[in-house]
């Protein structure tokens, strides 16, 4: 039983938390010991409360689960755990995580109430709604990257919550293209929104989307604001990475088809982990290995 609510709480999905880690590195404090911890405190206090969302989630929609070909293994859909028992769990877990999270801060605190409470209003509502479910799913990458900030005292760019929300829509529009092709003619049977959508549309709103997606990330790392608060002008060689995993996530989505599980497309595709990488360590090379700019352990 153990074993499956594990399952149920979705560990691999906690990789959408690195989000969190944005304030600590943008913000300049990856040496600050103190931020460390608590930066590693929010995320896994985060990526609990999240686990517990998608329990909610797969009890709400575990009738649909059970006719979807990948969905219907998921504990609750298959019956390998009982509803009553994973809830309960699920409870004592959640008020864990929320007492720590006043805890450690009480404005952290809010961020995660407020995303417990959005995805549940998400959950009833807004995911029957055309675009308003995919911008929701959004707002919810937003919510991690201020609270990212919120909790190692840092100010959040207006730019990368901007570069946030678009990234999060093209993976988003992205699962929705790859949902409809997987399922074919059972789409609309397993998520009725789905029948709100076509491929063409998706085509098309995913051509927009990754457009916006990079001409952010561009604004954004030749903005006189970001040169002035990074102290750098050199986040534009980070350019060239960003343009191809935007690139390599197309070929991911419309080669390979695994557009329907963003995460999983992600963990096992090499070329975007690679991007990723390189991304990141060209990004605390350039912060933080200019005149001035070391990276000592502040204890």
């Amino acid at each position: 039983m153990l074993v499956q609510f594990i399952i149920l709480l979705r560990p691999h999905q906690w990789i959408k938390n690195i989000i969190l880690f944005a304030g600590i590195i943008f913000g300049k404090k990856l040496g600050d010991l103190e931020s460390v911890e608590r930066a590693l405190a929010a995320f896994f206090l985060f990526s609990f409360t999240a686990s517990c969302q998608y329990v909610i989630n797969d009890f709400l929609d575990r009738k649909e689960d059970a006719l979807h070909p990948e969905k219907k293994h998921r504990p609750l859909a298959s019956g390998a755990i009982s509803p009553t028992v994973a809830l309960f769990l699920t409870a004592i877990v959640l008020s864990t995580t929320l007492i720590l999270s006043f805890r450690l801060q009480p404005e952290f605190f809010y961020l995660v109430t407020f995303y417990l409470i959005f995805n549940v209003i998400y959950s009833r509502f807004l995911k029957h709604m055309v675009i308003l479910d995919v911008m929701s799913i959004s707002i919810g990458f937003v919510v991690r990257a201020i609270a990212g900030s919120v909790v190692v005292g840092v100010s959040f760019s207006s730019w990368l919550l901007l570069c946030t929300f678009m990234l999060a829509l093209y993976w988003g529009f992205g699962k929705r293209r790859g949902e409809l092709i997987i399922l074919e003619d059972g789409a609309k049977g397993h998520r009725k929104i789905l029948e709100e959508y076509s491929v063409n549309f998706l085509d098309l709103m995913m051509g927009i989307v990754a457009t916006m997606t990079l001409v952010t990330y561009v604004m954004y790392v030749t903005s006189p604001t970001t040169l002035e608060n990074l102290g750098t002008d050199k986040m534009v060689y980070t350019i060239p990475i960003v343009v191809y995993a935007i690139f390599r996530s197309l070929y991911i989505i419309y080669i390979k088809n695994m557009g329907h599980n963003p995460t999983k497309a992600i963990l096992t595709d090499w070329g975007v982990l690679i991007a990723g990488f390189l991304w990141l360590l060209l990004v605390i090379w350039i912060m933080y290995s200019g005149p001035g700019q070391t990276l000592p352990i502040h204890h």
